[in-house]
């Protein structure tokens, strides 16, 4: 298979073998628990819009799986076009950094002879900015100090109920470990999170929108999302990876 599948790079090796044996996208979605959006993005090579890279090749590993594809080629073929888009993302970064650099020598330049004519031609000026501004602070200061209004306190209390609203209908995700594990999570497509579990560890993480797992022991810990139970694919020892909700 790989020598028909050189010129392809990840997202076209997988969707042609998907087309040929006749799978459709919804099918590999409800056998890798992988959603729908993300399983596009990966055949339309979406970089900016994937998550880490050790998710990634999680994702592609279970699709080729359910597929029946080699997982090794995709996870080949996607580092081959990683590092080719990192390499030109450097060179324009370099190149962006020179322009930047010669705009700030320009923008320094061109601030100087300003403050030289401002200095020049306004200087009798400056004696009533000066007062003018100690005025501004002194009327800012006096402003601080007064009370807040009850309409204030009201809306400060009603920006606080909100706030608390927003917190309680976020997602909750409750892990309890069963056996020794590893687990890496991104929440809400932020940091990379990683944690070392032991049986009996407890945790609790909160989302807005959606969790990317990848757990070192299928059948180490148990899963719930806003108090669900979450069925998770592999036995004990298996690696896998969970896209949520």
């Amino acid at each position: 298979m790989k020598s028909d599948t050189q010129s392809l790079s990840f997202g076209q090796y997988l969707k042609a073998i998907r087309l040929e044996k006749k799978i459709s996208l919804e099918t590999v979605s409800e056998e890798t628990r992988i959603r729908l959006e993300m399983l596009k993005r990966i055949e339309q090579e979406v970089h900016d819009k994937l998550p880490a890279e050790v998710f990634v090749k999680g994702f592609l590993r279970a699709y080729a799986r359910a597929i029946g594809a080699d997982g090794d080629e995709a996870v080949q073929l996607y580092q081959s076009r990683f590092k080719a888009i990192h390499q030109l993302s450097g060179a324009d970064s370099g190149t962006a950094k020179s322009i930047s650099k010669l705009l700030r020598k320009l923008l320094f330049v061109a601030a100087a002879l300003s403050a030289v004519i401002y200095m020049s031609i306004f200087g009798i000026s400056n004696l009533y900015v000066h007062l003018s501004a100690e005025e501004a602070i002194k009327e800012q200061a006096a402003l601080v100090k007064q009370p807040l209004k009850p309409s204030q306190l009201q809306y400060e209390a009603e920006t606080v109920k909100e706030s608390a609203k927003a917190v309680h209908d976020s997602l909750l995700l409750r892990v309890m470990t069963l056996e020794d594990t590893w687990m890496k999570v991104i929440i809400d497509e932020g940091d990379l999170l990683e944690y070392n579990l032991r049986p009996g560890d407890r945790l609790e993480l909160g989302a807005s929108s959606n969790f990317n797992l990848l757990i070192g022991n299928a059948g180490g810990v148990k899963l719930t999302l806003n108090n669900n139970p979450i069925p998770i694919p592999g036995k004990s020892g298996q690696i896998v990876t969970l896209q949520l909700p």
